[in-house]
């Protein structure tokens, strides 16, 4: 008599190429998401900038005086 024993699951390894190549594709990606952030926050700030100082100040942005206390 003759027993036959078998296992369902996968026993296999990932190879190491695939998990160095999913890191950087992860950093890329942040790395990209962060690039786009900064780049809209740039666009908003010179838009904001470009606003007249009278309406500027009424909106509640702060003077070119506040943003550098050594001016005072």
């Amino acid at each position: 008599m003759m027993t036959l024993v078998s296992y369902d699951a996968r026993m296999t390894r990932q190879p190491r190429r695939s998990s160095h190549t999913a890191a950087f594709l992860q950093t890329s990606v942040s790395a990209a998401e962060r690039l786009g952030r900064w780049w809209q926050q740039r666009r908003q700030l010179r838009a904001l900038e470009s606003m007249p100082a009278d309406l500027r100040k009424d909106i509640g942005w702060p003077g070119a005086d506040r943003l550098n206390p050594s001016r005072r």
